[in-house]
């Protein structure tokens, strides 16, 4: 496995991460601590902002669980990688996604998401 795919691994539990105090942890480990996420709907800087992110969607989107859709890409200080957010069983992801993360002294200091695939409001 992959330095790249060892982060993105990683990455992708913080999102998974329901304790807010073990996912700060988790925050602080893999991304610098001015870090910035910023994805179609929002931007947010540093470990207690991306923290507060992850909590809303996970509020959003109760018992929902991120995982990684195939290889992580990486070159010089940037990777990227495809996932998705699918309820426990469904046949189908919920979400798609690819994030873009630039990476300083081995964490992550930028990530830009993009969503491929997002539910259609009733």
């Amino acid at each position: 496995m992959t330095e790249a795919h060892t982060l993105a691994t990683r990455y992708i539990r913080s999102w998974n991460e329901t304790d807010s105090l073990r996912r700060l942890a988790l925050l602080e480990e893999i991304y610098t601590e001015h870090a910035r996420y910023t994805d179609p709907m929002i931007t947010s800087t540093g470990w207690e902002a991306i923290n507060a992110t992850i909590s809303a969607v996970q509020k959003m989107f109760p018992g929902h669980v991120f995982g990684l859709l195939g290889e992580v890409d990486a070159h010089h200080d940037m990777m990227r990688f495809r996932w998705q957010l699918s309820e426990p069983g469904a046949n189908e992801p919920l979400v798609i996604g690819f994030d873009v993360a630039v990476l300083e002294d081995g964490r992550i200091s930028h990530v830009c998401g993009f969503l491929d695939k997002v539910p259609v409001a009733a």
